[in-house]
């Protein structure tokens, strides 16, 4: 315990240095010197099937007088990355130093022992930890912040004021009320991201899963499917789960289908070189180029013991990137039914690259095509029972158990027949 309070503190000196060296204004060569890592990764590293990257200096220059005249890191980064959206796809943005230091500290949007999910009217709160200081101001799940210390949050990040000794915090409660909390000096939360696994009844069971990335803990897990493989019906809770690791996801996987079933395809920029030299064809046909390739992916290691009962996945327009993959895969593989909203459709795999001066950006570097030839990048998934995003939490998991108990006999196919699907449809 004082050791998790110790880097706590260590945590927050780091952030309160970083904002006060780079609060100064930002210099034309420092800007320069940005912008030319920028260009050379996004030219030269960055990848989606069917993008044009070679347009970055004409995305640049439509953008040119609002970057020339930021003088803050902020406003320099919000300028770059109107330009980087002209390119219209997901996973690539410009990260002020303060921002690339607090996701190296905290990469899972759980800020204040809280998880959210990002609203145009502020950040919805979809999990709070008994013991956060956000849980003992009685923030619950189902609230929405629209305003802290008198701005709409964007994003999580946005919670972290580190230059004042309170965060005055405006939530608008379930009922509709609108109250104010006073939060103290701000301090890293106890962590909400913990999985778990209730039973909604005798037979089923639900499986709330937070994130793909760090905070992702393959011992809890494993430990986890134990327990609902009693189960007939198992829920699988992926809203506002934003993604993560593709090794996480195929461990999960691992629980749910067949040993090495391919679900889909990562196809990198040399993957469609070798498609094109090969077969002379279309670079940007994603379906083609993923039923030929032969880099399946799909669940890692032989766990004979998968889940074999009947499975529902809900969703959410914060269930993105490596949460869209399991989804779909659940469909396609395990007749799985989708409950919930539309998805983010923001599925790409990327990476973090440093730039001078402590600036960040996150660019793509594979495009993914499912097992049925479907792209998901800019397709978000629809789900098979809608539920109205105002509806209590626990509305879509009832909807998910009264479906799946009223679909008979059809159960998981492969559970059933054992034939893994094939590689494309």
């Amino acid at each position: 315990m004082n050791r998790l309070r110790a880097v706590s503190v260590v945590c927050w000196a780091t952030l309160l240095s970083i904002g006060a060296a780079f609060a100064q204004d930002l210099s034309s060569e420092q800007k320069s010197e940005v912008l030319k890592a920028v260009t050379d990764i996004v030219e030269n590293r960055a990848f989606a099937v069917g993008v044009d990257l070679k347009k970055w200096p004409e995305n640049l220059a439509k953008h040119q007088e609002a970057i020339d005249s930021a003088a803050t890191p902020a406003a320099f980064v919000g300028a770059v990355n109107r330009a980087l959206r002209e390119f219209g796809m997901s996973h690539i943005s410009l990260r002020t130093p303060q921002s690339a230091e607090r996701r190296r500290i905290n990469p899972d949007n759980v800020v204040l022992g809280v998880t959210f999910e990002r609203l145009s009217e502020g950040l919805k709160v979809s999990a709070v930890a008994e013991t956060s200081p956000m849980s003992k101001l009685g923030l619950s799940t189902g609230d929405l912040i629209i305003e802290a210390n008198g701005k709409q949050p964007g994003a999580p990040r946005d919670l972290l004021v580190t230059e004042a000794e309170k965060i005055t915090l405006k939530v608008k409660k379930s009922s509709g009320e609108v109250v104010e909390l006073q939060l103290e000096k701000p301090q890293q939360g106890a962590s909400p991201s913990a999985d778990t696994l209730t039973w909604a009844d005798s037979e089923s069971a639900v499986l709330r899963l937070r994130s793909f990335n760090r905070t992702y803990d393959r011992s809890q897990i494993s430990t986890l499917f134990q327990e609902a493989k009693k189960a007939k019906y198992l829920v699988i809770d992926l809203r506002s789960n934003g993604g993560g690791l593709a090794n996480n996801l195929q461990h999960f996987l691992s629980f749910l289908l067949p040993p090495n079933a391919p679900v889909g395809t990562m196809v990198s920029k040399r993957t469609v070189e070798r498609y094109v030299e090969e077969t002379k064809g279309d670079p940007s046909d994603l379906a083609k180029i993923g039923e030929w390739s032969s880099r399946k992916f799909g669940p890692r290691g032989g766990n004979e013991e998968y889940f074999k009962g009947k499975v529902a996945v809900l969703i959410n327009r914060g269930s993105a990137s490596a949460s869209e993959m399991c989804a779909s895969a659940l469909r396609d593989a395990a007749n799985a039914i989708l409950v919930g909203q539309n998805s983010a459709g923001a599925v790409l795999a990327s990476v973090f690259g440093r730039l001078p001066h402590g600036f960040e950006i996150q660019y793509p570097v594979s495009d993914y095509v499912t097992a049925k030839g479907v792209r998901l990048e800019g397709n978000p998934l629809k789900p098979d029972i809608e539920v109205e995003r105002s509806a209590p939490a626990a509305t879509a998991i009832e909807k998910a158990i009264e479906k799946l108990k009223a679909s008979g006999d059809k159960a998981n196919p492969m559970g059933n027949h054992g034939s893994p699907i094939g590689a494309a449809a």
